[in-house]
């Protein structure tokens, strides 16, 4: 396989003579460790301290590495190693480089590291067990402060701040654990880290793979999804085949570059690319993009070259995850495919792409329609997640933003395997949570992925540890940063590796991209919605959430009218209520636009609808008055229309360009760029409809009455009813599920019935002090 520098480092840090001891389990650690000492292999420094390195290997299989310094300061850091493919070696791994590792014990810090019990990506589920076993193992070894042990006592037995970092898959698991234990760190350094969430990665992955599939196999045999692991090498050299031909044609064709570009647009790989490729290149090779600084995307030769830096992530780097054996290892793991591409509209996904100015000078440069390409990308057969395999990604893992210690991330601004934008959707979910006082981020402005310089760790780890004793962010700026990274350099104290020369963070938080969604939506998916779970909504504003994020309710509250509408974020992270006199509250990273309380109605509000983006909505009263407020545009209303039957929802459109109205009597009324796909005005009907939801093309639409009939139009497929059920209470809403494209309703009791969607609880066995209203 093909790796990045830095990913996966072996460390050799000791050097001189080693003497190895017997076997002994120091008092509280959990396995036997054997333990040597050495000097550390830090050529330049005056004070070399005796360094112990101890390993052991755990029930589970899993290796651990402890290295503990002569002079520990109290400091031990754990580190979550990156993505190690299935059937290589368990390697135990417990610092980011061995550069890295010797500024840091020469400053007296502890490290320890596991291999986990599994590589690929279960190791996200082994990790956040053998990490915290090797953190204890790590702490009880220094408390024992044995000499007999560890071949030399310390200056100190006593641990005072632990530390998570990692890097890539490592950065996901660091978050992960500290979300999943707030109390046991001091702080974390989750660097280069899916933290955008398992979902998201491997859904953007899926978009960009169905277009290359679309554009330049559409015939052929090559695999998107379901990859056994027999096939995954072979289908992921067919890939790279393929792309190689496309690149050798694209030299002389405008249209097969400017089809490239969009490909990787839809997975948002950069334009910069200087890694070299491990190995020797052979004949299946492409040419290799070599650029001290980022492609002029203004003129010919630097287009030229900002694609070839694209051929070039796509070829080494995100192919072997995409094609080959990462998917494969993913799908074995899960159980199944957990991605879909029901309800993505891609156009709105090459919109929120940091390529798109690229791909638009190269479609135009070519003089071919970027919109029909897009059309027949959007056409393919929507791809569908298995239910408990999604389930498994969203477990392994998703973020809430609800941290509790200091957490310093850090991204190289150039990335094609884990995108920047990771780290502004890690940011939107802190801050949905109220913590973003607790969170800094820096980016070191270069190519590559997790392509930082030994110096360069180490200095985001000293801005972390300085907020700690300080309180204060101030010694994690970019100037202090490159402060001590100077430092590193040139203090002959730290100088101890052949390192590349330091690079500079930029003078100014680099500006990420839009950010990828916490719970695995584009920006372009319809309604906001989340795949994580759904949110119930009382009518006295009691919210109850279900495999989603909590973020407040108004049941504490007197409010002035009953709640009758929820709408969420297109991340997750937050949502609006709407009561019937138009009063709106927000909650997370939901911002107030407006709202209609203590204005006169003619009619009373009965829905709400937010915009793709999550900067706007609508609000819709019961005799089809429309209010919009953001950037939800007004396309038009019913108010001042005679109707047969009141207005009781509203549903937008996929690029919130228009919407949908539905009347009790089934009767419904288009807008926009809304077709009409048909309605029941007129159909005599056994319960009224209550609620309208779009299917994930905008195509289609689903109705549903109070008594559980479900009514499919347009490409909304009929999954189910309850109608000629018998029901507790009244059905008062329906959701819109992507990833099996399928809905649940919910009904007045609280209870969630699930129509090829995933059940995640429900309220209807407690006692609620108001019914529910609706679902989002």
């Amino acid at each position: 396989m093909k790796h990045l520098k830095g990913s996966l480092s072996a460390l050799a840090l000791l050097a001189g003579a080693s003497i190895p001891l017997v076997n002994s389990t120091p008092v509280g650690a959990s396995n036997s460790f054997s333990c040597a000492t050495s000097s550390l292999a830090t050529p330049n420094i005056s004070a070399k301290p005796t360094v112990s390195t101890c390993t052991t290997v755990a029930p589970d299989g899993s290796k651990e590495l402890i290295q503990i310094p002569s002079n520990f300061n109290g400091n031990l850091i754990l580190y979550s190693h990156g993505y190690v493919f299935s059937g290589n070696p368990l390697t135990a791994v417990d610092a980011f480089s061995a550069g890295t590792a010797s500024i840091l014990l020469a400053e007296g810090d502890a490290l320890a590291g596991s291999s986990y019990a599994k590589n690929g990506w279960g190791a996200v589920q082994a990790a956040l067990v053998d990490q915290i076993t090797t953190l204890n193992d790590a702490k009880s070894l220094i408390a024992t402060n044995d000499p007999a042990v560890l071949g030399q006592t310390l200056s100190s037995n006593a641990v005072s701040a632990t530390y998570a970092t990692g890097v890539s898959l490592g950065g996901m698991i660091t978050a992960a654990l500290v979300q999943q234990n707030p109390t046991t760190f001091t702080g974390a350094m989750p660097a280069c880290g899916v933290v955008g969430g398992g979902v998201t990665a491997w859904n953007r992955a899926l978009y960009s793979e169905v277009a290359f599939k679309t554009l330049f196999d559409p015939t052929g045999s090559l695999l998107t999804t379901g990859i056994s692991p027999g096939a995954a090498t072979s289908n992921y050299a067919s890939a790279d085949a393929i792309l190689a031909g496309a690149l050798s044609k694209a030299s002389s064709s405008a249209a097969t570059a400017a089809r490239l570009a969009l490909v990787a647009a839809l997975g948002s790989v950069p334009t910069w690319f200087s890694q070299a490729p491990s190995g020797t290149p052979t004949s299946t090779e492409i040419p290799f993009q070599s650029s001290a600084t980022a492609p002029n995307l203004s003129t010919p030769s630097g287009l030229q070259s900002a694609l070839l830096g694209q051929a070039d992530w796509m070829f080494y780097v995100d192919f072997p995850f995409a094609f080959g054996p990462g998917r494969s290892d993913l799908e074995s793991v899960a159980g199944g495919n957990p991605s879909w591409t029901n309800g993505v509209n891609y156009a709105q996904v090459l919109a929120n792409s940091p390529d798109y100015a690229e791909v638009q000078a190269l479609y135009a440069a070519a003089g071919i329609s970027l919109s029909s390409d897009l059309a027949s990308i959007q056409g393919t057969t929507p791809i569908s997640a298995n239910p408990s395999s999604l389930h498994y990604l969203q477990s392994y893992f998703s973020f809430n933003g609800n941290i509790q210690i200091p957490v310093l991330t850090m991204h190289t601004t150039n990335d094609g395997l884990v995108p920047p934008e990771n780290e502004t959707s890690y940011a939107n979910a802190v801050a949905a949570s109220g913590n973003s006082n607790l969170l800094n981020q820096v980016y070191v402005n270069d190519p590559g992925h997790c392509a930082f310089s030994a110096a360069e760790y180490a200095s985001g780890l000293h801005g972390l540890m300085s907020r700690v004793a300080t309180g204060s962010w101030s010694g994690a700026t970019p100037a202090a940063l490159n402060a001590y990274a100077a430092k590193c350099y040139s203090d002959p104290s730290y100088n101890a590796t052949a390192d590349s020369s330091p690079r500079t963070f930029p003078s100014n938080v680099y500006p990420a991209p839009p950010a990828f969604d916490t719970s695995g939506f584009t920006p372009g998916v319809p309604l906001g919605q989340s795949q994580s779970g759904y949110l119930l909504a009382a009518k006295d504003g009691g919210v109850f959430a279900f495999n989603g994020s909590f973020r407040g309710s108004m049941a504490s509250v007197k409010l002035n009218a009953p709640v009758v509408g929820i709408a969420r974020t297109p991340d997750g992270q937050g949502y609006w209520l709407v009561a019937s006199d138009g009063g709106v509250f927000s909650f997370g990273d939901a911002k107030f636009q407006g709202s209609l309380g203590g204005t006169h109605l003619n009619a009373p509000i009965v829905g709400i609808a937010s915009t793709p983006d999550g900067k706007g909505y609508w609000l819709v009263a019961s005799d089809g008055g429309v209010f919009s407020f953001g950037d939800a545009k007004f396309q038009g209303s019913l108010g001042g229309t005679h109707l047969n039957a009141p207005i009781v929802g509203i549903a937008s459109t996929p690029d919130g360009k228009g919407y949908w109205l539905v009347a009790s009597d089934g009767g419904v009324f288009s807008f926009g760029d809304a077709k009409f796909q048909g309605s029941l005005g007129g159909t005599h009907l056994n319960a009224p409809i209550v609620g309208i939801a779009s299917s994930g093309s905008g195509q289609g639409y689903w109705l549903v009455a109070s008594d559980g009939g479900v009514f499919s139009f347009g490409d909304a497929k009929f999954q189910g009813s309850l109608g000629g059920t018998h029901l507790n209470a009244p059905i008062v809403g329906i959701k819109y599920y992507a990833p099996l494209n399928g809905y649940s309703l919910v009904g007045a009791d609280g209870g969630v019935f699930n129509f090829n969607s995933s059940y995640d609880g429900g309220v209807a066995s407690i006692h609620l002090n108001a019914p529910i209203a609706a679902i989002a």
